[in-house]
């Protein structure tokens, strides 16, 4: 049996949720839980591997990570997602060996006696129905984070890369620029809490549609609570996850920062804007 076989019948946990909703602390938790997230990860542990595939997919659908709607219409068509999903198994087996690295990882010839594997990138949000196709026993952790808080963090991340490459404050309409972490950016989209907040939503919406298609194999967390409130969480998310209760020991997370939850409420400018944004908000269930 080929290595692709094997992977058809494996669950990976695929991390899904809106960029800066703390899908990178749920990957480094479901790592010291035991779920193998790949030996190719980069600083803000996504592999690289997997990133490099959900880009190419968004290319394909004419879209990008800060606009991904054309990519929600495209593979809203079962004939494209088959299409992609052909293509991607191909990518994917021939990238596989940069995922496991020196790990030894390996999917068992019995699905139930493989150790746990996922990968992170919200950029999944929106690609999901090719992985649905090449993982057909998948299942998804979604990360939801309050809106105020993702879009202050984003038009920060997009300031601070204006910044960088202009020295200019507030970009022109015509701006384009080439950033490390955020790639191109030729749309203005991301750089005011509105527009950010309005990403925000179709993030959420999007991963909502998907889970209620996946149902039971699908667990969404907020952020507030895995800082809040983790020893009520982590042992749910391992036991999503297919590993041992014992692995999610309540004082191995004592570094979360609790004071990082509606961080916004600290902001007089933020909290007024949360007041504008209260129906946006409140649909996604952050209305208080």
């Amino acid at each position: 049996m080929s290595i692709d076989e094997r992977l058809t019948r494996v669950s990976p946990v695929v991390v899904i949720g809106m960029h800066r909703s703390g899908t990178r602390l749920a990957a480094q938790i479901l790592e010291r839980l035991g779920v193998f997230m790949g030996a190719d990860q980069q600083g803000d542990s996504e592999s690289v591997t997997f990133m490099l595939i959900n880009e190419g997919i968004l290319h394909q659908c004419s879209a990008f990570w800060s606009e991904p709607m054309s990519a929600h219409f495209a593979l809203s068509q079962p004939e494209i997602a088959e299409d992609l999903a052909a293509s991607t198994r191909q990518t994917l087996t021939a990238r596989f060996g940069a995922f496991v690295g020196q790990s030894g990882w390996r999917p068992a010839s019995k699905p139930e006696e493989s150790r746990p594997f996922g990968w992170k990138d919200p950029r999944n949000t929106f690609t999901l129905p090719v992985w649905k196709q090449i993982f057909p026993h998948l299942r998804v952790l979604h990360i939801v984070r309050h809106g105020v808080d993702v879009a202050a963090s984003l038009a920060r991340r997009h300031a601070a890369a204006l910044r960088e490459a202009t020295g200019e404050p507030v970009p022109g309409a015509l701006t384009v620029i080439r950033d490390h972490a955020l790639g191109v950016l030729s749309s203005r989209r991301g750089w005011t809490l509105a527009e950010a907040l309005t990403m925000w939503e179709q993030y959420v919406e999007k991963a909502r549609i998907e889970m209620a298609d996946l149902k039971d194999r699908s667990l969404e967390i907020r952020f507030e609570d895995l800082l809040e409130r983790p020893a009520e969480v982590i042992p749910t998310v391992a036991r999503f996850c297919g590993v041992a209760d014992s692995a999610a020991d309540p004082a191995a997370y004592e570094d979360l920062e609790a004071g990082r939850a509606y961080a916004f409420r600290r902001d007089s400018e933020l909290v007024a804007f949360a007041e504008t944004a209260h129906d946006a908000l409140e649909r996604f269930g952050y209305g208080q």
